[in-house]
């Protein structure tokens, strides 16, 4: 099983440089076999990534989702007990988040690894001081016992929903 090693990101930057660099080229039907697993795991992810990323400060159930941690827009990585527990805190109030487009989503090809970058918005008050963020959210996952889980994220800093949205995209 393909694991979060150096060398699997690497793999995975070269077929991300591999597709820039051609995108004229199509890649090979799959056998329908494979098709209908591989649509299916898609699906999935495509079905966590709405999850993940669409939630309401009464949803008790987010951060049941995470399995992994997050690098934060500061550059600090939190587990997801330590993000709950921020979230929890009285200073964090009015929490929203909505996904706005999945701009990349790939699979390894033991269909074992996954990752993804979306645009996504986040609405919340920190102390009182509103914020209203649009920003890029990385994530990585696994598939353990048939389940495709989120093993790590990382979000970029937020931007004014009035300014121009993250982009060019490949």
């Amino acid at each position: 099983a393909a694991s979060l090693r150096p060398a699997f990101f690497g793999r995975l930057a070269g077929r991300a440089s591999a597709r820039l660099r051609s995108r004229a080229s199509s890649r090979p039907a799959m056998p329908r076999a494979f098709s209908a697993v591989a649509s299916s795991d898609e699906q999935q992810v495509r079905d966590l990534l709405e999850r993940i990323h669409t939630y309401r400060a009464d949803d008790d159930s987010y951060f049941d989702l995470w399995k992994g941690w997050t690098c934060r827009p500061s550059g600090n990585p939190a587990s997801q007990e330590m993000m709950k527990a921020m979230m929890d805190s009285k200073d964090v109030t009015g929490v929203s988040g909505d996904l706005i487009d999945i701009k990349i989503l790939d699979f390894s090809e033991d269909r074992t690894m996954a990752y993804s970058a979306v645009v996504a918005s986040a609405a919340f008050s920190y102390k009182g001081t509103p914020n209203d963020d649009v920003y890029v959210f990385t994530n990585v996952f696994k598939k353990v016992d048939g389940v495709w889980e989120t093993v790590w994220g990382h979000r970029s800093t937020g931007r004014s929903p009035d300014e121009d949205p993250p982009a060019p995209w490949p």
